[in-house]
């Protein structure tokens, strides 16, 4: 992949293309392999993830720790049950409330429920619906960069590329070509994910136990951005 031509087409400045090439290199061993290990499991294993999780259960870790790899990402906003649940204020700011939507008959649940409309996010035939689409981000988010966003993000943009950078952390979202067919670049460290460029906000929020970091992405995909 030509780095330089996106970190160019950005306007990131010559002297950190160094830095942004290695990262983006990492991501890429660090990434063999996870795509189709991605979709092995959201093909194949969501219905028995769906299964395996009792109704309050918040992510499939908290049930099967052997199975980690197969699992959504571990932070708080992000649970079996989706990740458009509501938010309290807490000492820390906003957060999304563990334990939310445990009525099996909470009109608002359903109606949250934007990847399998009119049925419960706890239910079975939701969660497998959700892993579907999410299945084997635990694994991303281990094989990502830990971040301090706090140290602020920085972004460039120009030209149909876009790259951001977060300490040891580098992502670049690009709009390309593969023989004449329009694609969508999106490979380093999903940095983009995880804060809210209009004002700084943070979107992610590990679980205990878990560290922020920017999960490794590494897709090449017909589309434009």
């Amino acid at each position: 992949m030509n780095y330089i031509k996106h970190l160019r087409a950005a306007g990131v400045p010559d002297h950190y293309h160094p830095a942004a090439i290695a990262a983006l290199e990492g991501a890429r061993d660090r990434a063999r392999g996870l795509t189709w290990a991605k979709w092995r499991v959201r093909l194949f294993k969501a219905g028995k993830i769906a299964r395996l999780l009792p109704w309050a259960a918040e992510r499939l870790v908290d049930v099967r720790p052997d199975l980690a790899d197969w699992d959504i990402a571990p932070m708080v906003n992000i649970t079996a049950h989706g990740d458009n649940v509501p938010w309290v204020e807490t000492p820390e700011g906003g957060r999304p409330a563990p334990g939310q939507w445990l009525d099996p008959v909470d009109a608002q649940a359903v109606a949250a429920n934007y990847w399998l409309p009119g049925t419960h996010p706890r239910s079975t035939e939701s969660r497998k619906a959700w892993y579907r689409r999410n299945a084997g981000e635990y694994r991303a988010w281990s094989l990502g960069v830990p971040v301090d966003l706090s140290t602020g993000v920085q972004v460039w943009r120009g030209n149909g590329s876009t790259v951001y950078r977060c300490g040891d952390a580098w992502q670049v979202i690009a709009q390309d070509k593969f023989l004449l067919i329009p694609v969508v670049v999106r490979v380093g460290y999903e940095i983009s994910n995880l804060w809210r460029e209009s004002d700084g906000a943070q979107l992610w929020l590990p679980i205990p136990g878990a560290d922020l970091r920017a999960p490794v992405t590494w897709s090449v995909l017909p589309g434009r951005a």
